[in-house]
């Protein structure tokens, strides 16, 4: 049947700014919004109450040199991160205003996991070997560079860019923390209880900053719209945020280069017997159970978010609306959800890191059950929006928990290049699920088969280690 004649733009202009039209979009809106916004306000309320209890809460009072160290790390990765997270709200977008389709948009996200893997491989060993500082000021040079790189509408350009994101994502969680650890234990002699202080800071301001570069992200594209491209230059509109990125990482560089001291990892010895004796500490290093436990926990774990990252908006909007959907203020929920999560694993920095580890898979687990079985429908929207509120309060206690975890299994000195090692299986199996089409449901049923696998490992570790000591502790008989 033939379709009937579309009404004008200037005719659909008309109809859009009638008193009518507006009224029953913004009651629609404030509709589709008000669940969220009173999730928004209680995550608010408890982000507060939790940060309050937590505040500069550690065991014993910290050496004079604590706070001048623990300031030149932080103040360093807040500058970072501002960077990283300006770049979140808008990729998607970005792309799409440039006209391409969301098969050819699919292909550049796959790239830019399948290049983290590659080149994890290489960044890892190079921080060792060459300098975690330098690796840090080479984050912020491919940031600065792949921004630059996000205003040409040209797919080979974007291309690049997605490449430099690549080895851009897999300094992210490995440099910078190398560079910590270093600096806490070699370099200044810190007790170990003040590192996961220091992680849980870390994580929280980067929780915190990530609520706050998501709504000047989007401040900045209504402020400044898109421009007629020159070409294949675009300014204005989603480039903006990018632009934003571009001035923190570029301050992030120049901070590093002047503040932070060098360190490295596995001793420079260019032989070739310095070599093979280097991947054989290595491969000794990484063939270590606890190790390999912790490649495990990293890849279940992070996978899945990486996952639900590109699948809670579907499951939210079951319909096909997705731009109806509250996205800015939803994202705002989940980055407060995490800095909740934060909050609580500084609560619980007495605990056993397993342990905690333990819990925090088990929650996920439980979240991600609801969409797995409980099914997505809109019936279930605000059930599943409340697991994946829950989920990424798990998220929040994850990292710092994490962190930890590594600080204690990882070797020093191949600390960086296990670190990216990590990220290759997690990377694969994100890029798994891009290039097959699985169903919304069978994603989550994915998701959930994780997160109970890496709770039952902890479990069978937990008690291993519990045998074990009990057998310590047993005294010999005559």
């Amino acid at each position: 049947a033939a379709h009937p004649p579309s009404p004008s733009p200037q005719l659909q202009l008309r109809e859009s700014q009638s008193p009518r039209c507006l009224v029953r979009g913004v009651n629609t809106a404030a509709m589709a919004a008000s669940p969220y916004a009173v999730a928004a306000v209680a995550n608010l309320v408890l982000c507060f109450a939790l940060g309050f209890a937590t505040r500069s809460k550690v065991d014993r009072k910290p050496p004079k040199e604590f706070k001048g160290h623990l300031r030149r790390y932080l103040t360093a990765w807040t500058l970072c991160i501002v960077g990283e997270w300006f770049c979140g709200p808008g990729v998607y977008a970005l792309y799409a205003s440039f006209g391409f389709t969301r098969l050819e948009i699919a292909r550049l996200f796959v790239l830019g996991f399948a290049c983290s893997s590659v080149l994890g491989c290489f960044a890892g060993s190079f921080a060792d070997r060459f300098g975690r500082k330098k690796s840090v000021m080479l984050f912020c040079t491919f940031g600065v560079l792949s921004c630059a790189l996000k205003h040409l509408s040209w797919y080979p350009a974007l291309i690049l860019a997605r490449f430099l994101d690549g080895a851009h994502a897999s300094l992210l969680y490995t440099a910078f923390e190398s560079w910590l650890v270093a600096e806490h234990f070699s370099h200044h002699g810190f007790p170990p209880d003040l590192l996961g202080h220091s992680f849980a800071l870390m994580f929280s301001i980067s929780y915190f900053v990530a609520v706050a570069c998501g709504m000047v992200a989007q401040a900045g594209k209504d402020f400044v719209p898109a421009a007629p491209p020159m070409g294949v230059l675009h300014l204005g509109g989603w480039c903006v945020p990018f632009e934003m990125s571009a001035v923190f990482q570029a301050a992030g560089l120049t901070y590093v280069a002047v503040c932070w001291d060098e360190n490295y990892g596995a001793s420079n010895d260019a032989s070739s017997t310095g070599e093979a004796r280097q991947r054989g500490g290595l491969c000794r290093a990484f063939c270590n159970l606890k190790v390999l436990l912790c490649c495990s926990l990293i890849t279940f774990f992070e996978s899945s978010m990486f996952i639900f990252v590109i699948s809670w908006t579907p499951a939210l909007s079951p319909g096909g609306d997705h731009a109806a959907l509250p996205a800015g203020l939803i994202f705002a929920v989940y980055m407060m959800a995490c800095m909740s999560g934060s909050s609580i694993y500084r609560l619980c920095v007495g605990m056993k890191t397993p342990t905690i580890m333990l819990c925090i898979f088990f929650l996920a687990a439980t979240a991600m059950s609801i969409p797995a079985f409980v099914g997505v429908s809109k019936d279930t929207i605000l059930l599943n929006f409340g697991a994946f509120v829950l989920f990424e309060a798990c998220v929040g206690c994850y990292f710092p928990a994490a962190a930890s975890l590594k600080s204690e299994f990882v070797d020093e000195s191949f600390r960086a290049t296990i670190y990216n090692i990590f990220r290759t299986p997690m990377n694969l199996v994100v890029v798994f699920v891009l290039l097959n089409t699985i169903s919304l449901t069978g994603t989550f049923q994915l998701l959930f088969a994780q997160l109970s696998l890496g709770t039952l490992m902890l479990v069978i570790y937990l008690a291993w280690c519990s045998a074990k000591r009990d057998a310590k502790e047993v005294p010999l008989l005559a």
